[in-house]
């Protein structure tokens, strides 16, 4: 192609010189020159135009050899751009990933702390949860020994104040019984005789009732009438034994 145009153009100068030439003739009659003389100048202008298109081949080659250059230039710019870019694309993706990998790992540690706590608070609970239940199993032990302690002690008590109740009841019962026995006319002639009687008494020891429930008939007579004879019979301020002796059965068997 190149060498093509340089043909076209060295064509255009040698007819440029033609022409030249054709203008410059004289066509007034002069010596006539000969061809040798002639042949010089014309070879000097053909060569002078081979160099000027081999100046231009070499300008033509020149520029197409620096835009090559610059081409290349610009392609290696390219390619050192995009593998920078590469590089920092697999940078940033290596980065990311090390990101994703750091948050997966503190994720997992987060996790695994969280189910330590829990695994810790629930062993807590069960260890708490079993010093309740020793706690309350002490206490419920302690109540129940308590309970029956206390269950023996006023066993005890009841025991006691039982016996004290039936000891000042029969203590008072002997006092009702020696009152009647004073109180009968004719105590020799109810010797060997018995009689039992039901008596019921106010707080303040009045005889409220007197019943003959069995016996001598005479006795039962004149024990029921020794029982009227005073204002009160004996009995006991304490409740416990006043409830015993408000409603007491009396037998009167008289003795010398």
């Amino acid at each position: 192609m190149k060498q093509k145009k340089a043909l076209i153009v060295s064509f255009g100068l040698h007819a440029i010189v033609v022409v030249l030439l054709l203008v410059s003739v004289n066509f007034n009659p002069k010596p006539t020159v000969s061809f040798a003389a002639q042949s010089q100048p014309i070879q000097a202008v053909f060569i002078d135009a081979q160099a000027i298109a081999e100046q231009k081949r070499q300008r033509d080659q020149a520029e197409a050899q620096a835009k090559q250059r610059e081409l290349e230039k610009r392609q290696a710019q390219e390619r050192r751009a995009q593998a920078e870019r590469e590089k920092k694309r697999k940078a940033e993706a290596d980065a990311k990933k090390k990101r994703e990998a750091e948050q997966a790992r503190q994720q997992k540690q987060k996790e695994q702390e969280r189910q330590r706590t829990l695994e810790e608070q629930r062993k807590r609970e069960q260890e708490m949860q079993r010093k309740l239940e020793e706690q309350n199993k002490r206490k419920a032990q302690l109540e129940k020994e308590l309970a029956e302690q206390l269950a023996q002690e006023q066993q005890a008590l009841s025991a006691a104040n039982s016996r004290r109740v039936m000891s000042e009841v029969e203590k008072y019962q002997a006092l009702i019984q020696q009152t009647i026995v004073q109180n009968l006319f004719d105590i020799e002639s109810f010797v060997g005789r018995s009689c039992r009687l039901k008596v019921r008494l106010a707080p303040s020891g009045l005889v409220i009732e007197v019943k003959i429930l069995e016996g001598d008939a005479a006795l039962c007579r004149a024990s029921q009438n020794a029982v009227l004879r005073p204002s009160t019979l004996p009995v006991s301020e304490d409740p416990a034994v006043f409830a015993e002796l408000k409603n007491i059965n009396i037998t009167v068997s008289p003795e010398i």
